[in-house]
């Protein structure tokens, strides 16, 4: 049931920074963020599941879930569950979950919920990250309560599960899991026999830089991890990326080059000097154009088995 009306809203949003600074200087802050859910005790009607900002009860069977996050939405469709209302990017809903979200009402973005929006779909529970929402979290616990979770850096089997559980959805989520896993270990034995030992790199051409997208999380560990590909020595293993100069092109020396384009006059530019053309993966036929909504926007098997699938199309056949 929601519990508070538009006008209410409006009130609590003139007072949440006062009250938030009053609750932050009464109470020490978590020493971290919790990035698993975990289940602390259930009643007759709810679970107490420990978040990211203590403990909130969670209904035991929630069928009105405003997702606010890609990585929400992504999990939530994995095990079956569409949300009442998610959260969009400037481009839309991701094109991975589209079908899926087709009755999903937008709610503003993660940055900016539309509270009026969130508080006419009536949810019975929000899902909201941990360090995007900020002040905003009185807002949305006094319209339903309120998961906050992280988004995992790596773990992000063992936190679809904990999110399953708080759900009463784990076995559905550990059914997504193993088949990812599965799809993702057929691949990688393909891509093996066909190119062995050949290097790999991700780059990302914004408007301001580019970037060598690395090993520790969203489409990093897909990569060198659960596909087993071999990065290229200018792959940072230990970080999600490193920007590069224009000066760095002679150096992209992979064998396979995927490439996120946001600016394609700057891509065009790249693409018409002689240094790119020089490219073993250019002059080979080796760069492949991904899209990066599931490749660096999301978290989950559906978004990585995207990435999976592209491996496949573009590597897991002879040349």
């Amino acid at each position: 049931m929601v519990r508070l009306n538009l006008m209410g809203l409006s009130l609590l949003r003139q007072s949440a920074s006062m009250g938030l600074a009053l609750l932050l200087a009464c109470a020490p802050l978590a020493p971290a963020m919790a990035q698993v859910a975990e289940i602390l005790d259930t009643t007759a009607t709810a679970r107490i599941v420990k978040d990211a900002r203590g403990e909130v009860e969670v209904p035991l069977a929630p069928h009105r879930i405003v997702a606010l996050h890609n990585m929400f939405s992504e999990a939530l469709v994995a095990m079956g569950i569409a949300p009442v209302g998610a959260v969009a990017r400037v481009n839309g809903m991701p094109g991975q979950l589209q079908d899926a979200l087709k009755d999903t009402q937008p709610v503003g973005d993660q940055s900016a919920p539309d509270f009026e929006a969130i508080l006419g779909l009536e949810p019975d529970l929000i899902l909201a990250q941990a360090d995007k929402i900020g002040d905003n979290y009185e807002l949305l616990s006094a319209i339903a309560p309120t998961l906050l979770l992280d988004e995992p850096e790596g773990p992000w089997r063992e936190w679809l599960h904990g999110l399953g559980e708080a759900l009463g959805h784990a076995e559905q989520a550990d059914a997504a899991i193993a088949a990812y896993d599965a799809r993702a270990a057929e691949v990688k034995a393909e891509v093996a026999d066909l190119h062995p030992d050949e290097t790999v790199l991700l780059l990302r051409v914004r408007e301001k830089d580019i970037r060598v997208y690395g090993g520790s999380r969203r489409s990093g560990p897909v990569l060198y991890q659960d596909l087993g590909l071999t990065p290229h020595p200018l792959v940072p293993l230990e970080v999600e990326h490193e920007t590069v100069s224009n000066e760095i092109i002679p150096q992209l020396t992979a064998d396979h080059i995927f490439l996120m384009v946001e600016d394609e006059a700057k891509m065009s530019g790249i693409e018409a000097t002689a240094l790119w053309q020089g490219l073993p993966a250019v002059k080979a036929g080796h760069v492949y154009r991904v899209d990066i909504q599931p490749w660096n926007q999301s978290t989950g098997p559906i978004s990585f088995g995207r990435i999976v699938e592209d491996v496949a199309d573009h590597m897991g056949k002879a040349d």
